[in-house]
């Protein structure tokens, strides 16, 4: 907890970090604080983990239909006010030109349907494919549409924005309300393996005048260049990710691993794994913490 206030330099982020631990005159109320930050500030870029692994990427490619000209991909495809994460994933492909925006690679998908993709394809001995996913910046599970009488998890995702206010951010409330989590802003295209290292926080972007990859292991970044360049053809109507967006990632990354909770995080998502009973001791407890606060962060709703 007390790594915000080594990565956060600025007001009003340095500020309320440095509050809530002055506030704190016992270790109890200093643990509770931490773990408020734990549950809604560094979860906010976590993907959630049910039993049985990663969720799979949505994908609307087999009803995809082909076409001869990538302009006319592009028309077909673009979607003005996206509403579903298959309409980031066009989105995303068309800006980023149907390419990982880390590796360069080419999405498999989209150089089988489209003949001018395939020919840049075999005309270049360098180009590669690959299979390719829509990486949210913040999770979409953190975002539903956030009303107090829908059926959603109000008080996480309330919980999580409220905290998120209390670091400057208040606007993100409102960008990324609902269906806007899926906006150009908050997406982009990358392999899976990238994928599943930057859900986990064990990637993220330093910006400096390029994007510098970093990490919390060497071996994650050994597979990626080290500097990254987000383009666009047209940054009014198909922007690039957001930088703070991106900043607030390669915080709660930082935050994750300088505190140790991104291995705690990892310990309970293989707990939860390889768990199929509960400790008559009491000694899973805090798996089951952890699996209750997963659901709710999805969306479900829970009675006892």
């Amino acid at each position: 907890f007390g790594s915000l206030a080594f990565l956060y330099t600025t007001d009003p982020g340095l500020k309320t970090v440095v509050e809530e631990i002055s506030s704190c005159t016992i270790d109890s109320a200093l643990l509770a604080v931490g773990q408020i930050y734990y549950d809604h500030y560094i979860r906010a870029c976590t993907f959630p983990k049910p039993t049985g692994g990663r969720i799979p990427t949505p994908s609307n490619h087999a009803s995809r239909p082909s076409f001869d000209k990538l302009a006319d991909m592009i028309k077909a495809n673009l979607v003005e006010a996206p509403q579903s994460h298959a309409d980031a994933t066009n989105n995303a492909l068309i800006r980023n030109g149907y390419r990982c925006v880390v590796t360069g690679k080419y999405d498999a998908h989209s150089v089988k349907e489209n003949r001018d993709l395939e020919e840049v394809v075999d005309l270049d001995p360098n180009a590669r494919m690959s299979p390719t996913e829509c990486a949210h910046i913040f999770v979409e599970s953190t975002n539903s549409s956030i009303e107090p009488d829908s059926n959603k998890a109000f008080h996480y995702v309330a919980s999580m924005w409220g905290v998120m206010a209390r670091f400057g951010h208040e606007k993100l409330l409102t960008e990324l309300n609902g269906s806007d989590i899926h906006r150009l802003e908050n997406v982009m295209t990358v392999v899976p393996e990238f994928h599943t290292r930057f859900d986990e926080l064990s990637v993220w972007f330093k910006e400096e005048d390029k994007y510098k990859l970093e990490g919390a292991w060497l071996h994650d970044l050994r597979d990626y260049p080290e500097y990254v360049t987000f383009t666009t053809t047209d940054p009014v109507q198909i922007p690039v990710p957001s930088p703070t967006y991106l900043a607030i990632h390669a915080t709660c990354a930082k935050v994750a691993h300088l505190s140790g909770a991104a291995e705690c995080i990892d310990k309970l998502y293989r707990d939860m794994d390889d768990g199929k009973t509960l400790d008559p001791n009491g000694a899973s407890a805090g798996t089951l913490e952890h699996a209750i606060f997963e659901l709710q962060a999805s969306g479900y709703e829970l009675t006892i």
